[in-house]
Parts: C-alpha cells; sequence; structure tokens
C-alpha cells in the first residue's frame, strides 16, 4: 500500500504510463476502459501511480502549448542554455513517463522468479495469474491476441472479443479460447490444460482449423502427432487434458480447488506421492526437499501446505512418517530413521 506522500512503485508508475497513453491514443475502447478499472482495482499503488502520470500528461500539454523560459548563461568552456528549474524538472518527469511507457508497451516477455506470483491485466480486460517461474509473452495484433507460455504455469481469465480470438501456444499446441477461464501449466515434456469456465479447443502444431465436431470425448485422445487426423479436442469446463510425450493423451476430471490452490497461495495434496509433493513444493522454494531414500517415494500424504513453505511441510511429514530431517544451507534431506521397521503407506 502506498502511504500519504510516498512515491509509487516504479513499476507501477510504467504500467500506469502505458494506460495514460492508451487512453489518449487512437485505439481506445471500451475494453480498454474496463482493463484500466480493474488494474486500479487491483492496488492503491496502481491508483497513486495513475494519478502522478495524468498529472504529468496535463502538465505536459501545458507545456506543449507554452514556449519553455530561456535563460542564457556563460561558462569558461562554451556556451549552455538552460531552463527555468520548474519547467525543466517537469519535461524530465515528462520524458521518463515517456521511456517508461515505451519500454512496458514494447517489453512484451513477463517473467516470475521462484515463489514469485504476479497479475497481469492486459488491454482488453483479460487477465493472466502467473505462477511461480513463469514466463509469458504477449503478442497482441489487430484481429488475434496471442499469448506464449514459455515455461511455468498461468490462469488466463479472458475478456470476450468475438473479432479478435485469443490463443495460447504452448509447446507446439494452440489453446484458442473465447470468453473463458482456464489454467495451462507447461513443464519438460509435459503440458496440461484444465478448463474451469466456458470452452476451449487444443490442437498441434500442424493442426489445420479447429473444428467443435472433431472433439475427442474419449478418456483417452489420439496421439498428438497421429497422420490422417485433425488433432483438435475441445474441452468441456471440469476437464483436464494431459499431454507427455511419450504416452497417449487423456483427459481427467481433477479438484478445481486443488489445481488452482496456488492462487490463494496455498498447495493441495490428497493422497499424492511423497515424490510428486516433494517435487511440487520444490517448485516454489530455492532451498529443495531431497528424499534421501527412494524407498520413501511412495509414501502418500494429504494436506494443504503454504506455497514456499518447504521447512513446514518437511517437518509435518518426518513427524508423521518418523522419519529423520537433517536441514543444511543447501537443502531439506529426508530419509528413514534406522529404528523405523517401515513407513505407513496411507496418511491417517
Amino acid at each position: 500500500m502506498t502511504s500519504k506522500g510516498s512515491q509509487p512503485a516504479p513499476a507501477a508508475c510504467a504500467q500506469a504510463a502505458a494506460w495514460v497513453a492508451r487512453l489518449h491514443g487512437p485505439n481506445r475502447t471500451p475494453e480498454v476502459e474496463e482493463g484500466l478499472r480493474r488494474w486500479l482495482a487491483e492496488s492503491p499503488d496502481h491508483a497513486a501511480a495513475f494519478e502522478l502520470l495524468t498529472d504529468t500528461w496535463e502538465k505536459s500539454a501545458q507545456l506543449r502549448r507554452s514556449p519553455l523560459e530561456r535563460v542564457a548563461s556563460w561558462e569558461r568552456v562554451g556556451f549552455r542554455m538552460s531552463f527555468s528549474r520548474v519547467a525543466l524538472a517537469i519535461a524530465c518527469t515528462f520524458a521518463v513517463a515517456v521511456i517508461a511507457t515505451l519500454l512496458y508497451l514494447h517489453t512484451d516477455a513477463v517473467a516470475t522468479g521462484i515463489g514469485e506470483s504476479r497479475t497481469l491485466a492486459l488491454e482488453d480486460g483479460t487477465r493472466i495469474h502467473l505462477n511461480t517461474d513463469t514466463r509469458v509473452t504477449v503478442r497482441y495484433e489487430k484481429r488475434l491476441r496471442r499469448v506464449v507460455l514459455d515455461r511455468g504455469e498461468a490462469f488466463f481469465d479472458v475478456a470476450q472479443h468475438p473479432d479478435r480470438p485469443f490463443v495460447v501456444s504452448a509447446q507446439g499446441r494452440e489453446i484458442r479460447a473465447l470468453g473463458t477461464q482456464f489454467l495451462v501449466r507447461a513443464e519438460l515434456q509435459r503440458l496440461s490444460i484444465t478448463l474451469v469456465e466456458g470452452k476451449v479447443t487444443v490442437s498441434g502444431p500442424a493442426t489445420p482449423a479447429m473444428s467443435a465436431s472433431e472433439n475427442a470425448r474419449t478418456a483417452e485422445v489420439p496421439p498428438p502427432h497421429s497422420a490422417g487426423t485433425s488433432n483438435v479436442v475441445t474441452l468441456s469446463p471440469g476437464e483436464r487434458l494431459t499431454l507427455v510425450s511419450t504416452t497417449v493423451p487423456r483427459i481427467d476430471r481433477p479438484s478445481i480447488e486443488r489445481v488452482t490452490a496456488w492462487e490463494r497461495g496455498q498447495i493441495s495434496f490428497d493422497d499424492s506421492r511423497l515424490a510428486d509433493a516433494v517435487a511440487e513444493m520444490n517448485r516454489y522454494s530455492r532451498t529443495p526437499i531431497v528424499l534421501h531414500d527412494p524407498t520413501l517415494a511412495g509414501i502418500r500424504v494429504s494436506g494443504i501446505f503454504e506455497v514456499g513453505d518447504s521447512a513446514y511441510f518437511a517437518q509435518a511429514v518426518s513427524r508423521l512418517y518418523h522419519l529423520r530431517l537433517d536441514q543444511g544451507p543447501h537443502g531439506i534431506m529426508l530419509a528413514a530413521e534406522s529404528t523405523a521397521a517401515s513407513a505407513p503407506g496411507k496418511d491417517p
């Protein structure tokens, strides 16, 4: 929150400068105005930055109407022209705003670090929630809205715009939506698309125009690179399509609350393998958990944990299953106690 008298963050100022430029540009639309309202509501810092940049814009307009006061001054080396301090300060502020706007508008790649999340409000009202270690590239064109998910996980809340389809590209696939909420997660040799609301179609890199009539409605769909098939899958709300390079694609119905728990700062497990749970916790922390004994991988765990709190997770598992826990500067190790006969197979 921005306290009275303090300056908004540089990132907020850059975004505010971009919004001011859009509002005063030729492409102002109701979608742009709606996107601005949603962005302003996200944080008091956004409102403060927008007020500051709007004031800067208005002052710059006054400067364009009135010539700057010029005062000649002499120095031993050469001749220097100087402006009044007030006008110079305003001009510099405006220059910074213009530079920030240009950087914001032309830097179309946005990334989060490990353990960081971020929300983007795009010009059309679409919102993108980025999870940990995620990178997206926004490529909006006149007739197509495209976002490339380079890595990680993102939740898309797509604003309706029938004349401009919204497409997410990830690992050679295209997810096309219109007024839809869906989640895309791109991992090494694995891609999953979970539809929360609306409808999306998923196609391969060489797939022709998408068609709902070619929808696959079985638990397993044709392999992604089968010759002679259209390779288009249409998802219904609640369905998740998982594509793995070494297996046949499949559709299931996960718990939406569980797969979107990270948006609430949580990680939820329900009878998950310890190896999988450790891998998920490690996505959000630079202090990894390591299973010293491979036989521990099959232990089942359930529960809700805070994002990034690997230490608490490891302590809870070690207490429940009587494991040895060693925490050092480079990680947390879980190992079987030498006195333990065996580890439980199910979370009570």
